[in-house]
């Protein structure tokens, strides 16, 4: 299993709506609103790390996303 930290910023939905909205999406584990530089973190599980661009392509379909950054841990 892989995981992945998806760093995700909004311009358009709230925060909190869009980590409803992205908690939805097979493979996404957490999904929190956040203060700082990115408005949503999630947590992203994945068989294979091919299916991470999957996961954020479907995250960044969210009304308001404008960015998703994904971060795959390696340890």
């Amino acid at each position: 299993m892989h995981i992945a930290f998806l760093l995700i910023s909004l311009d358009g939905n709230t925060p909190a709506q869009a980590a409803r909205e992205v908690r939805t999406i097979p493979g996404i584990l957490e999904a929190h609103a956040t203060l700082g530089e990115y408005d949503v973190v999630a947590i992203a599980r994945a068989e294979h790390t091919r299916e991470i661009p999957q996961i954020t392509e479907r995250v960044s379909r969210i009304h308001g996303v404008v960015k998703v950054l994904a971060c795959v841990a390696v340890a």
